[in-house]
């Protein structure tokens, strides 16, 4: 009993030691893991502003202008550009958004700075603008040229916070919440760097042996010691990165709990030397001592696992991969992101069938780290995601196992999508009113013409022609009084009004509508809408929704028989309603170029259906997306809103 007693207490000893390595090295991994992030939103930024200024750079010093460059502003959603020249002077600038917007002195100097360093090409800042009273970046990039360079002033706030998001200080503070941890401190010899809480002075790296010897270490030290009248166990381990110096991470675990259990340890031992009858009572506290141990073995467990807590709390989905192309290890926003329901032993080129991201093709190349953005298709939707793969060496055998990072940048690409597409319908919005004044007017005077001259001016011979001809002329104009109604229609972006369309009586009210036309053409009709389905939407918007479907579907057959499917299914608080048919389908090559105003393939087609079915849907909050339909043609998948 005795010596089972000398054993726990060296058990429980190493266990609370293991527990603060699991805490250390939680810690180490998650500090790398917020540098590589910290790193890589750098590299975002720079790639974002780089193509911007490439396309500036096209363009000759001499033929700058602030309309040009103030275009560029609005079009890339920056606040300023500014071109100064290679002696510092403003050659000319451009303020998009702010009203008194100067550029601080020390972006000035940065100019100096990059001219008289070109091998530094460019320079990315992010401060906070007291103008704006937000954060702002300001990027400087010397012209390929080098005859001037480039200011661009933008919008920082999303990147702030990112970089709040993954400081080592914040993430320090996470864990020295658990229980038992007195402090979390990074420390070089320059002093504290950050530390979970306040303390008191401390001694320098220095003036302590036992700092100095764990500085030149590479592993985990420990020791007991004093600190804030409180008996401390202090493990302490060499960390360094790019961002910071190289120094300590010291975790300190508070051994009250510990030393409360040695002194019940030493009152067993002395009852025990003092009598042996009391053997009963000893052996309850070596039970006891047992239960204690598990306690501080499931503590280790939890400290153990804290660092895949931290990874299930990420948004960014992160995976392992082992020699053989198996998925071993995945966060929740992994399995989000690939739908797996925490499935184990995944292929990773089934699930990824780009080229450039196989397993076993990265793992033979040279290369340490790859990245690359691709479309993933998945619940009937399409995700753009950024997958950065990199090498890991396992110790036990010494294969390569990769790490995957998944970003899902579905959210700033569908943003980019809809800037750009609004952008193009506000200048056609600006077109529209001239063009529709400037035709419609000859245009109703061709058409009373044509009345006035079949009406008043008939020929003595050959009348059946003269009166074709006129209505020939009669029609084409409101052939083009329609396409100027739809031009108009799409460019001028009008507010839509909503009201609750229960979805069944609708479809079921145009199907009657459309079958006799559609038996002339030998259409089958088909409709599957639950009588529940209400959407909020303009009746007469989603009456021309159904009318330019159906004349797409229609033409699509070109005169042969075929079907015209439509459902619903319902989706969270969304209606999915789809419109799908038999006919040659929608190419995937022209897939992304259909909803662009003007684009088409039809010879007598004037390109503004499928847009205007695009502007009235997101208008009303609602996407549209075309896919490949079971029936062997195009299926248009409309999301409405409930």
């Amino acid at each position: 009993t005795v010596i089972s007693i000398i054993e726990s207490r060296k058990d429980s000893y190493q266990l609370l030691v293991r527990q603060g390595e699991a805490y250390i090295e939680s810690l180490s991994s998650a500090a790398s893991n917020a540098i590589e992030a910290e790193q890589f939103y750098d590299y975002m930024a720079h790639q974002r502003y780089n193509e911007i200024t490439i396309e500036l750079d096209k363009i000759d010093k001499n033929e700058l202008s602030e309309q040009l460059l103030y275009q560029t502003a609005l079009t890339h959603n920056l606040y300023a550009v500014y071109e100064y020249d290679t002696d510092s002077t403003l050659i000319v600038g451009a303020v998009a958004r702010g009203s008194q917007l100067q550029l601080p002195q020390y972006v000035v100097d940065e100019v100096l700075i990059l001219l008289a360093n070109p091998d530094n090409n460019y320079t990315l800042l992010l401060n906070e603008d007291s103008t704006l009273n937000e954060a702002v970046h300001y990027y400087l990039k010397l012209s390929n040229t080098l005859d001037r360079v480039t200011v661009l002033v933008a919008e920082a706030s999303y990147f702030q916070q990112a970089l709040e998001q993954t400081e080592i200080s914040f993430l320090a503070q996470q864990i020295a919440g658990q229980r038992g941890i007195s402090y979390i401190i990074y420390q070089s010899d320059e002093g504290i760097i950050f530390s979970s809480r306040k303390i008191s002075e401390l001694v320098s790296i220095d003036d302590d042996e036992f700092l100095k010897s764990a500085l030149e270490s590479d592993s985990i030290v420990s020791r007991k010691y004093i600190y804030d009248d409180d008996e401390i166990l202090e493990l302490v381990r060499p960390f360094s990165s790019s961002d910071y110096p190289f120094g300590l991470l010291r975790v300190g675990l508070s051994l009250s709990v510990y030393n409360s259990i040695l002194y019940s340890y030493n009152l067993q031992m002395i009852v025990y030397s003092l009598s042996l009858f009391l053997f009963v009572i000893l052996l309850l506290i070596y039970l006891n001592s047992r239960t204690k141990r598990q306690e501080i073995t499931a503590q280790y467990e939890e400290i153990k696992s804290l660092s895949d807590k931290i990874f299930d709390e990420m948004d960014t989905g992160v995976a392992a991969i082992n020699a053989k192309g198996l998925i071993y290890f995945t966060n929740d926003a992994f399995n989000k992101i690939f739908d797996l329901n925490g499935q184990s032993d995944t292929a990773w080129d089934k699930l990824i069938s780009d080229d450039e991201l196989q397993s076993q093709k990265f793992i033979q190349s040279s290369k340490e780290i790859i990245d690359k953005e691709i479309k993933f298709k998945t619940d009937n939707q399409f995700r753009y995601l950024l997958i950065v793969m990199s090498k890991m060496q396992e110790n036990i055998d010494e294969s390569t196992s990769i790490v995957v990072v998944v970003y899902d940048v579905t959210s700033m690409h569908d943003l980019e999508q809809k800037a750009a597409r609004k952008e193009r319908l506000s200048e056609m919005g600006n077109l529209a009113a001239g063009v529709a004044h400037e035709i419609r007017n000859p245009l109703n005077t061709i058409s009373i013409a044509a009345q006035r001259l079949a009406a008043e001016f008939k020929p003595i011979e050959d009348i059946d022609e003269y009166l074709s001809f006129t209505s020939q002329i009669r029609e084409e104009t409101k052939r083009l009084n329609t396409i100027i109604t739809k031009f108009l229609a799409l460019a001028r972006g009008e507010a839509q009004k909503t009201e609750n369309v229960n979805l069944h009586s609708f479809t079921k009210q145009f199907v009657d509508f459309a079958k006799s036309e559609a038996e002339d053409l030998q259409i089958t009709l088909q409709f599957e809408i639950d009588k529940a389905h209400i959407v909020s939407i303009e009746a007469d918007k989603l009456r021309q929704v159904y009318s330019n479907l159906y004349n797409n579907a229609k033409e699509a057959l070109a005169g042969s028989s075929g079907v015209i499917r439509i459902t619903s299914k319902a989706e969270n608080d969304q209606v999915l309603l789809t419109f799908e048919d038999s006919g040659p389908g929608v190419e995937d090559a022209i897939r992304e170029k259909i909803f662009t105003p003007y684009y088409t393939t039809k010879e007598a087609g004037t390109g503004l259906g499928l847009p205007t079915i695009h502007t009235i849907i997101s208008d009303n909050g609602g996407d549209v997306i075309v896919e490949k339909s079971e029936l062997g043609g195009a299926k248009f998948i409309l999301t409405l809103r409930k």
